[in-house]
């Protein structure tokens, strides 16, 4: 059912679809034309009063080419013949479609613009020289500068011209031959031409290329004798520094020894001073009572007695040399009795 339905669809569109590009004239058999375009839609028709026309509102296309059955043929400035493939798209100005009829156009108004066009078209197009047809920008201005006069010419059939477009251009045969010899030869001078520039611009190039090598090199140089200068004179600060370092090293040392010298020779000197003095102090010490005192003290500590032996026939010896008389004078000779 549903295939059935979008079936009914499509037929009605494509029924309805060229019903909707066309303009309905009306004519009434005691009235004439009525003077306003149909669009499509329900408008109020009698039977055998009123009779319709139908005409095309889309867009006409007027070609000139081979497979329409009629080429253009345009004489150029030079008096060649040659053969234009183009193409003139009109349609019928609105609300002027019911003139057409009122004007018996209704069945000859196309053969009538493609009439009035082609005069305007090989009037206008033969401005163009065999150089310019082969140029596309100077075929399109041709056929903007047509268009204006084609319009002129067909505004009496009641229609409107929007494009005129040239696709292409051909020439006789014979001439066609020669004309392609002669681009022949002006691109192989263009690509003559082209060469010399290519090899001028080779030998430019290679001697530029040259030059910048060269100063390059130049550069090269300049700058490793900056480097070489700016190292021997850094070299030679350093080592001036360096020296400088020694020589301070040196110095320094030198007054340290020096120095440490002195303040050893000055130290050994107090220190001799010192003992010096302590031996004087010492000796004027010893040299006392109280150090007389002392050293006989210190050497009684020192002092050992040997082997003693006794005569008994000497009964006062013990009192003569063993007596605390006897042995203070013996260590202080100087206390005397």
């Amino acid at each position: 059912m549903k295939t059935i339905n979008i079936i009914s669809l499509v037929v009605v569109v494509l029924w309805l679809l060229p019903k909707m590009c066309k303009i309905g004239v009306r004519k009434s058999v005691d009235g004439g034309v009525a003077e306003e375009d149909f669009l499509p839609g329900w408008h109020l028709s009698l039977p055998l009063l009123h009779s319709w026309y139908e005409l095309d509102a889309t867009l006409h296309y007027l070609e000139f080419n081979d497979d329409s059955g009629q080429a253009l043929d345009v004489r150029t400035k030079e008096n060649n013949i040659i053969f234009i493939d183009c193409v003139i798209v009109y349609q019928i100005i609105p609300g002027e479609a019911w003139m057409i009829v009122r004007e018996g156009f209704d069945a000859t108004y196309e053969d009538k613009v493609k009439s009035a066009a082609v005069g305007i078209l090989r009037e206008k197009l033969a401005d163009l020289s065999n150089i310019d047809v082969q140029d596309p920008d100077k075929r399109e201005v041709a056929a903007k500068a047509a268009l204006p006069a084609v319009n002129e010419a067909i505004r009496q059939y009641h229609v409107v011209a929007t494009h005129v477009t040239i696709r292409a251009i051909r020439f006789r045969p014979q001439y066609e031959d020669q004309l392609q010899n002669k681009q022949y030869f002006v691109v192989q001078g263009k690509l003559d031409e082209a060469l010399g520039r290519q090899s001028k611009a080779a030998q430019e190039t290679e001697t530029l290329e040259k030059t910048i090598d060269k100063e390059i090199a130049l550069k090269s140089e300049e700058w490793n004798k900056k480097i070489e200068e700016l190292r021997s004179r850094f070299e030679v600060e350093i080592a001036t520094i360096e020296a400088e370092g020694v020589t301070y090293d040196r110095q320094r040392r030198a007054d340290g020894d020096a120095a440490y010298a002195e303040a050893l020779a000055e130290g050994n000197l107090a220190e001799a001073k010192a003992k010096a003095l302590g031996e004087k102090l010492r000796a004027e010490a010893l040299a006392s009572r109280a150090g007389r005192t002392f050293s006989a003290i210190e050497a009684v500590k020192g002092f050992k007695l040997g082997e003693i032996q006794l005569n008994s026939a000497s009964p006062d010896f013990l009192q003569r040399c063993c007596s605390m008389e006897a042995w203070r004078r013996f260590f202080m000779p100087e206390a005397g009795p």
